[in-house]
């Protein structure tokens, strides 16, 4: 008989303590499975320039709690946590910032193996065309809920680039080698631009025609020897936010007297692109098809979009 009240009294106290939870439960709104759940996710991590970029065009920049390295644009996103590069992001601190979701220039194994462990959600977001920067930005506005947001964006972006064609129509097109990167100073290491890449893409808007826009890779090595034989008239070299002296600059431009039968090197139509935006696929395209205009077609007069 002891025994038996002493479990009737421990079914009594089990079912007063449900009792009471599922009273908290309704004063507090939250359900039992609830209570035991891990802390909630903070807001954005965004791993590219471009993509913090479009991510404040859209609106959204108030839900960016972190970004990488290299974000500088807006200005008021570099007050926000640093959480390393693409070749060394601080996971630790991507993971004590607990994000609701983290955006990815592409595909990033390290990056993308921390979510996978700890389940943050991940949006890939390969921006790198006009094409694939349209269909960026539609699906951050369709992730984000923002897509009317994304459909301004592009339809403006648009009308830019329109603009700049329509002023350099009908002129002539000179050949133009774009350096996307070059270190050395001995013209050994001259990397640039094929047909698919964005860059080559505002060349073709401001005016001008690729030197290298027969090539299907999006960027590689060309020899010295290559591009003597195909006699650039223009040379535009892309040094995007590196903070270079005048000394610095100037020999980066003196560096070409080593090739003086070159066309652009004979008029001397070489010029260093300095802006960071100048190597971003994003919002601002239509800034650098403007200044590459400006520059092949000095004689027009090219809006500042």
């Amino acid at each position: 008989m002891q025994g038996e009240l002493s479990r009737m009294h421990l079914r009594a106290m089990s079912m007063l303590g449900v009792a009471v939870l599922c009273v908290l439960c309704v004063i507090t709104g939250c359900t039992p499975a609830e209570e035991s759940s891990s802390p909630a996710r903070n807001g954005i991590i965004s791993m590219s320039p471009n993509i913090t970029e479009t991510l404040c065009a859209l609106g959204q920049g108030d839900r960016i709690i972190a970004v990488s390295s290299y974000c500088d644009y807006p200005p008021e996103v570099e007050a926000l946590p640093d959480v390393g590069g693409y070749i060394d992001p601080n996971l630790e601190k991507i993971t004590m910032l607990n994000p609701e979701l983290i955006i990815l220039p592409g595909k990033h194994e390290k990056v993308a193996d921390l979510a996978r462990q700890n389940g943050f959600p991940v949006l890939h977001v390969h921006m790198d065309s006009l094409e694939t920067i349209h269909d960026g930005i539609t699906r951050l506005g369709e992730a984000l809920d923002c897509p009317e947001e994304a459909t301004a964006l592009w339809n403006r972006i648009e009308s830019e680039l329109d603009a700049i064609r329509a002023a350099v129509e009908g002129r002539p097109r000179p050949k133009v080698l774009l350096i996307n990167t070059r270190s050395s100073h001995d013209l050994n290491n001259l990397f640039t631009v094929g047909s698919k890449s964005f860059l080559s893409e505002m060349l073709e808007v401001a005016g001008g025609e690729n030197l290298f826009g027969d090539d299907a890779v999006d960027y590689f090595e060309a020899s010295k020897e290559s591009v003597v034989v195909r006699a650039p008239d223009v040379i535009i070299e892309c040094h995007a936010g590196e903070g270079l002296s005048e000394a610095e600059l100037q020999q980066y431009l003196d560096d070409w007297n080593a090739l003086p039968s070159l066309p652009a090197v004979e008029s001397g139509r070489i010029y260093l692109f300095e802006e960071s935006y100048a190597l971003r696929p994003g919002p601002r395209i239509a800034l650098i098809a403007a200044q590459f205009a400006r520059w092949l077609h000095p004689d027009v007069e090219i809006h500042t979009p």
